[in-house]
């Protein structure tokens, strides 16, 4: 089951449909993810590590680094506005759709 849904993941990224239980059950990997940060909340409560945790919410509002990429390239038609918005994402140590930073220019 873990093999298999590694596979689900590695081929469709967050649009994976994952198998839940031995039965053979499935959903889809955000709702999988939603409730297991749920579940996770108050742990990472007590653990003080309430804003490491929160990132995945943040990746499931803005997007996989490759969605967000592909936002980018379909918005610009541009790979240089992919490649600024990925030096962004890194220097600001935050997500971001535009990739207008001009890190790439000439």
């Amino acid at each position: 089951m873990v093999r298999d849904n590694k596979w689900r993941a590695t081929r469709y990224g967050l649009d994976a449909i994952v198998i839940t239980d031995e039965a053979g059950a499935t959903a889809p990997l955000r709702d999988e993810l939603v409730e297991l940060l749920a579940e996770l909340e108050p742990v990472a409560s007590r653990l003080g590590c309430e804003d490491e945790l929160s990132v995945v919410s943040d990746v499931l509002e803005t997007g996989a680094s490759y969605e967000r990429q592909r936002a980018v390239y379909a918005r610009t038609g541009d790979m240089i506005s992919v490649v600024d918005a990925l030096v962004t994402e890194f220097a600001e140590d935050r997500f971001s759709m535009h990739g207008d930073g001009g890190h790439g220019r000439r």
